[in-house]
């Protein structure tokens, strides 16, 4: 089955109905998919009721970082209406943790969907942590198993010596929330995000400001989808309704 043709057969011809909601997406649209498509933004009490003006979200303050303070307790959030793609986070995030200009050692992941579409994954730094609760490691005196919140960055960090490379948790983050943890060649967990000691490479140098840093507000069950989940969201509501997911990237 060719997915790429059944996808073109949906897109919509210029000057129907759908066609002008493609070529201009109203502004409500865009908002809309920002709250829904990024629901751990915590940005929903900023969008006000339908009879009312609706916040203009687009320039989110990006304040703390473009000064160079540190961010604690925060977490990555990815904006799908203004990314291209590019992968500058990738290659950034790979040499800041890794010394590697080789983005399949990212610990942001870029998705491309078609129609159209650029996904951001990382870390959401669940506030429940199923990733932590899942390692069997009995809990050290100051309460840390192998894998466990820094006390400092309020990011994950592991502790290589006592971990048991069990992929225990690897097994939460894909069964409970995106799937970003993955083992890596020594069998130790890999891809959570450390935030960069607080002050997170990627958000800095992103050409566009699709990154940005927010506080860790929920428990990230919401916003830790799957590439696909939101994917589905950016979608439906840039594009005015279903269409064939496809991804072409990873």
């Amino acid at each position: 089955m060719d997915l790429k043709k059944m996808a073109k057969k949906e897109t919509p011809e210029e000057g129907s109905e759908l066609g002008k909601r493609i070529s201009a997406p109203t502004r409500r649209d865009f908002l809309k998919g920002l709250a829904i498509g990024a629901g751990g933004l915590a940005l929903s009490s900023l969008l006000v009721k339908e009879t009312t003006e609706a916040i203009d979200l687009d320039y989110f303050p990006l304040e703390q970082v473009a000064q160079g303070q540190k961010v604690v307790g925060g977490r990555i959030v990815h904006d799908y209406r203004i990314c291209t793609g590019c992968q500058t986070c990738e290659l950034t995030c790979a040499m800041a943790n890794h010394q590697e200009v080789n983005p399949s050692k990212s610990r942001i992941k870029i998705y491309r969907y078609e129609p159209r579409v650029h996904i951001g994954i990382v870390c959401q730094q669940c506030m429940d942590r199923p990733c932590v609760n899942a390692c069997p490691v009995e809990p050290d005196k100051d309460g840390r198993r192998a894998l466990y919140e820094d006390p400092k960055t309020k990011a994950l960090a592991l502790n290589t010596a006592r971990c048991l490379k069990c992929g225990n948790c690897v097994e939460a983050c894909k069964s409970n929330r995106n799937g970003n943890l993955y083992q890596n060649a020594q069998g130790y967990p890999d891809g959570f995000c450390t935030l960069c000691q607080g002050d997170p490479k990627c958000v800095k140098q992103c050409p566009f400001n699709a990154l940005m840093v927010v506080p860790r507000t929920t428990d990230g069950m919401y916003a830790a989808k799957p590439a696909s989940v939101l994917a589905q969201w950016a979608i439906d509501t840039l594009y005015g309704g279903p269409k064939m997911i496809i991804d072409n990237w990873k």
